[in-house]
């Protein structure tokens, strides 16, 4: 039997992207009709996307956990229909409340059960060898979902109004995600009596020691969370800022938008290179490599930059926030193995998302009180020069290196 490992990867990216694109990244299209139907203020309608990551903290902790006794495979089944329901519920709310309460519930947990969580998962269950390589191309799903899903959401809300496009975007794609998981997704290669990477033997088996099961009591899992959560709020101000940001520079909508999407593009290549870099090189000095280039950016923008040099150095900053991904998921895979990877990426959520919230409300609070993003940018500064300091004590395993006999190339 064929090596199935880029199958289940396929089917885990899907769904990643189906379920991302639709909701995450298509949070900006329900601001204004959410505003209009309920009468809601501009602060009040964003608690829609502070809910989803408060959501995605709770759901990313329970799922890990449970993943020992609970099947991937499982998972995606309930997470796709709890998406598909929770978008149907809140195309016929009468109740700002209501939807809330469906976010945090139905759509945070299909989110996490049957998205970009769960390809993670899949990924480094079935890779070991080419982990990196595997875990760059399941981080690609969700800019793919921005790329794909909100222009179509866009489209069939001007033709159908917001609830009809919300059922139906929440149908299709809670359908689309159990074929998906019906045909593609199987939880470990040992399931189908595979083993990682599809080797005669399984390298990773014979060199991935588990550790000790208490990961709160692990000094690598405080290590690891602070930095990338000290990291991720940075990266998240940035974008959330940017393209005001170059409004405020004096740039039109579309200049300032354009400069968004040379980021997104960019960082869809970092998570590729980097992931592929991550198999190869020690996983901290990459992280390095991705702070530096997110201070660059940072100085870049506080002095009041041309046009062409933010575009020139948006590319940069844009590989290094796709590649802080495949990093972060797979120097965690490596001090965790394979048996409590999904515990210890979903604890750590609880870290990254409240500093990505912390990171959001000094954003807005410094910009109130001063009329510009300058405060806060210098606040990032010292906050990445942190998260790269603390990753530098995170205790890494070596590399698994082929035997003797093997025919694989040495790592």
């Amino acid at each position: 039997m064929s090596f199935k490992g880029w199958h289940v990867l396929g089917g885990g990216f899907v769904n990643a992207m189906l379920l991302a694109g639709a909701s995450i990244y298509s949070f900006g299209l329900f601001v204004e009709p959410l505003e209009t139907e309920f009468g809601l203020t501009r602060e009040q309608s964003y608690l829609g996307i502070i809910v989803f990551y408060l959501s995605m903290a709770f759901w990313a902790v329970t799922v890990g956990k449970l993943l020992s006794k609970v099947s991937a495979r499982k998972f995606s089944y309930l997470g796709a229909l709890a998406f598909a329901l929770g978008f149907a519920l809140i195309s016929l709310s009468q109740s700002a409340k209501f939807d809330l309460l469906v976010t945090f519930i139905l759509i945070g947990f299909g989110f996490t059960a049957a998205g970009p969580f769960m390809a993670n998962a899949l990924a480094t269950n079935w890779f070991s060898r080419m982990r990196g390589r595997a875990l760059g191309i399941a981080a690609i799903a969700t800019s793919a979902g921005g790329f794909v899903m909100v222009p179509l959401f866009a489209y069939l809300m001007d033709m159908f109004g917001w609830r009809s496009a919300t059922l139906y975007m929440g149908i299709g794609a809670g359908v689309l995600a159990l074929l998906c998981t019906h045909f593609l997704v199987v939880s470990k290669p040992e399931d189908i009596g595979q083993t990682p990477d599809g080797e005669a033997t399984s390298i990773a088996e014979a060199t991935e020691t588990a550790p000790a099961p208490h990961i709160f009591r692990n000094k690598n899992f405080w290590l690891i969370g602070l930095a990338c959560g000290l990291l991720f709020g940075s990266d998240q101000a940035l974008l959330t800022s940017i393209i005001p940001y170059g409004q405020e520079q004096g740039f039109s909508r579309r200049q300032a938008a354009f400069i968004m999407s040379v980021i997104t593009i960019s960082a869809i290549a970092g998570k590729l290179v980097i992931g592929a870099l991550a198999e190869k090189y020690d996983k901290r000095a990459l992280f390095a490599l991705v702070c530096l280039s997110n201070i660059a950016f940072l100085f870049t923008v506080l002095a009041t930059p041309s046009y062409g040099m933010l575009l020139f150095l948006g590319g940069i900053v844009g590989m290094a926030i796709g590649g802080i991904y495949p990093v972060w998921t797979s120097i965690t895979a490596d001090v965790f193995g394979r048996e409590h990877f999904a515990p210890a990426i979903g604890a750590m959520n609880l870290i990254t998302v409240s500093f990505i919230l912390i990171a959001l409300i000094i954003t807005g609070y410094t910009h109130k009180i001063t009329g510009d993003y300058s405060l806060a940018f210098k606040i990032f500064i010292p906050q990445v020069v942190l998260a790269m300091i603390i990753m530098y004590f995170v205790k890494t395993k070596p590399a698994p290196s082929s035997p003797p006999n093997s025919s694989l190339p040495k790592e």
